[in-house]
């Protein structure tokens, strides 16, 4: 699949390239065959010696900037060989790499292949406070088994949706005072999330008695939208008036009006191409874009869905309202604003709702900055030349798209008859030079020992994408993250980060520092008394997150330090399917360090700022602290040696990466395989000097209290221990993966050979 992308990606980027040039060739004939007409009718000669001389200059002129403009200009696009294996993970054989994942829940005992009974399709994600639980009961009602269930807690009471029972098999993300966009940036990679056909990214107070998901996405189907939402029915007034329901239909692409913004801006948001961010949906193509265009410090989303059609390349015929699937009635309930605060006598809510006005102008200055073409454009300007939609022609964006806008702005004056001796000789000078300027560069990138050594060497490059029915030339590698390609580049934010916002104030006021490092424990409330230790020896400039396998999260209120980390409850999974799906590369880059830790440790001898400084003076990339247990230790070398500072090997127990090593690590993770057997065994593949750059931390060392507390949420079976299910899973998982490991080395082994 991925494949197929990369050589379509070819395919258009090769054709775009070839449009370019024949448009100048036909503006340029155009121009020709106009100056023909006009000397039949007797307005002077084509063939003139001022139209040669004026043409052949320019030609020459233009050869002279073709060949010497790549030693001044930096190309957008790259003629290196392309790899399959997704950046960070080039060391690895690329049939072990995992670049997608789900949400699907896995046991921890049986058979890996027999966890699914079903695959669901589309997810749905709700941004919720327990004060509306029962609207949310009533909403996730109207999702079928098809759908993954979502829950971002704004209010930190999650333990209060055990009364119904799908919230058991749901996912609970628990961040306190958070937004909608600001959970959809960190928790719905679309890496993460490109299982799914359909995402629905919803607000929590809507009435849903007149939905049914299923047939709303058969309607999605049915007219081709990408990008959607329900039609909406208020007591109150309705913020854009294209969102309302319109009766006796079954979708609406745009509204006109007599008075008012739609009766200027009629094929402008929010009057066409445009849904609300308060319920969209989006197709896992539609999102995969989306989700670059939302900024980290940005939590609201505000303006977001005015270029929401940024993300589909036909947005008058993608984007749409779904009439007949009206059920929403927006009751308004300001919830989330009551988690603001009361600033300058003003009440929360306002200062939430002055915080959205400062994100939207923030958002729209940025995206000014990034294409003010496009933004001149949607704020009233010129429409862009040859009428092309902003993501096909963009002044500034490449030399012969400024030339192509050139030239044919002297078309129009030539058209206009103003000026019109004049504008021959500057039309001819200006076409001379474009077509020599083609020639030039042309002759320089095929006559350079770099590609002809590029060429020559391909066979030497395995990963390389080719056709096998063109030459083996590399893909052009582009800038722009794979999902994103219609985006400017200045708009894109392709990592990101655990830092908390604030749902008030100024965006720029919200981090008083950022913290640099990042742990994450898988926990149970059984041991809340040893993370509360634990936790202790990391100081502020960690990031703490916790993953709860057991489902009891407000217990851990008790804890001040609780309230501000992130916890992740998802019940009955292990440490490494939550890595899996909430450690994504992408979003803790911004960590130079992160550990991975299990819950039964004792760190009293621990300290995590100095291990640090151990780790960066012996430049290891993956480490851990040495092992002291009462027990016998599994692996030996783990043990702590005495007199020691560090030695060689690292187990899956309290591993310690850094943001590189932790990018290739991440792919070698396997989606159904959460115990992380063998893992740790293979961690030597994603450095490049194992020897070196990987260690135990001898004089930071750790106590193993070697507790099975994961092992009790097995299951009885065959007459054995639930710890006994557990444990015969990660021998089970051990040897799969040992096997797929086996195949994608021999794999690329024939390949390389």
């Amino acid at each position: 699949m991925r494949e197929e992308e990369l050589l379509h990606t070819q395919s258009r980027l090769s054709n775009q390239s070839l449009g370019n040039f024949c448009i100048l060739f036909h503006l340029f004939k155009v121009h020709i065959f106009s100056m023909a007409k006009e000397n039949r009718n007797g307005k002077g000669n084509i063939l003139s010696n001022d139209f040669l001389i004026s043409t052949i200059v320019g030609v020459m002129f233009g050869f002279i900037l073709g060949i010497t403009f790549p030693k001044f200009y930096k190309y957008q696009v790259d003629i290196n060989p392309v790899v399959k294996n997704p950046r960070g993970a080039e060391l690895l054989p690329s049939g072990i790499i995992q670049s997608e994942s789900d949400f699907y829940l896995r046991r921890l005992w049986g058979d890996p292949d027999e966890d699914l009974a079903v695959k669901m399709k589309y997810l749905v994600a709700f941004t919720v406070g327990a004060k509306q639980k029962m609207n949310i009961n009533a909403a996730v009602k109207k999702f079928s088994n098809n759908f993954t269930i979502l829950l971002f807690h704004y209010d930190g009471r999650i333990d209060e949706w055990d009364e119904f029972e799908w919230s058991k098999q749901a996912i609970h993300i628990s961040v306190v005072k958070q937004a909608k966009w600001w959970y959809a940036k960190r928790f719905l990679h679309p890496d993460i999330v490109d299982a799914y056909e359909y995402i629905f990214l919803w607000d929590e107070d809507f009435e849903l008695e007149n939905f049914d998901a299923e047939e709303y996405i058969k309607i999605m189907k049915k007219h081709g939208l990408e990008i959607s939402q329900p039609g909406i029915e208020s007591e109150k007034e309705i913020l854009w008036n294209l969102t309302k329901r319109q009766e006796n239909k079954e979708i609406h692409r745009y509204i006109t009006e007599i008075s008012g913004v739609c009766s200027i801006n009629q094929n402008k948001p929010p009057c066409a191409k445009f849904v609300e961010i308060m319920a969209p949906v989006f197709t896992r193509k539609a999102w995969r874009c989306i989700w670059y265009m939302i900024h980290n410090d940005l939590g609201h989303g505000c303006w977001l869905d005015f270029v929401f059609r940024r993300c589909v390349e036909s947005p008058n015929e993608t984007i749409g309202i779904i009439d007949s699937q009206w059920m929403i009635i927006h009751q308004k309930i300001p919830i989330l604003g009551e988690q603001g605060v009361a600033t300058q006598g003003k009440e929360p809510w306002k200062s939430v709702g002055e915080r959205c006005c400062k994100e939207a102008k923030i958002f729209q200055e940025r995206l000014r900055l990034a294409d003010p073409n496009d933004f001149k454009e949607n704020k009233g300007g010129k429409e862009n030349f040859l009428h092309s939609p902003p993501s096909t022609i963009k002044v500034g964006k490449s030399v012969s798209e400024k030339l192509l806008y050139i030239f044919s702005m002297a078309i129009e004056n030539r058209n206009g008859k103003r000026n019109t001796l004049r504008n021959e000789f500057v039309i001819n000078t200006i076409a001379g030079i474009m077509a020599g300027f083609i020639l030039g560069i042309t002759f320089t990138k095929f006559h350079t020992p770099e590609y002809r050594k590029h060429i020559n060497n391909t066979d030497n490059h395995p990963h390389m994408i080719t056709s096998e029915k063109s030459p083996k030339v590399g893909i052009p590698i582009v800038k722009n993250p794979r999902g994103a390609e219609l985006l400017p580049l200045g708009i894109i934010q392709s990592e990101s980060d655990f830092h908390l916002r604030r749902l008030w104030g100024d965006p720029n006021e919200d981090l008083t520092f950022k913290q640099k490092y990042l742990v994450a424990f898988t926990v149970g409330a059984k041991q809340k008394m040893n993370i509360d230790a634990a936790v202790k020896k990391f100081s502020n400039n960690f990031t703490i997150l916790l993953f709860h396998y057991d489902g009891r999260i407000d217990e851990w209120d008790e804890f001040e330090w609780s309230k501000q980390v992130i916890h992740i409850n998802v019940g009955k999974q292990a440490k490494w399917w939550y890595a899996k799906r909430f450690l994504h590369p992408d979003i803790v880059d911004t960590y130079e360090y992160i550990f991975i830790w299990d819950e039964d440790l004792g760190l009293e001898n621990f300290d995590a700022e100095e291990y640090i400084k151990i780790v960066k003076k012996h430049g290891l990339e993956i480490s851990q602290p040495g092992v002291k247990s009462e027990k016998e230790i599994l692996w030996k070398l783990t043990k702590r040696q005495e007199n020691k500072e560090i030695h060689r090997f690292v187990e899956i127990m309290a591993p310690v990466f850094t943001r590189k090593a932790w990018r290739c690590v991440w792919y070698m993770i396997q989606n159904d395989l959460g115990h992380g057997w063998e893992l740790d065994y293979e961690f030597r593949r994603c450095v490049e000097s194992p020897n070196e750059t990987m260690g135990i931390v001898d004089s930071q060392w750790i106590i193993h209290q070697s507790l099975p507390t994961l092992g009790d949420q097995g299951v009885v079976t065959e007459g054995k221990k639930k710890w006994q299910s557990v444990h015969e899973r990660c021998w089970k998982e051990r040897n799969i993966f040992k096997e797929r490991l086996h195949l994608a080395d021999l794999k690329d082994f024939k390949e390389h050979r």
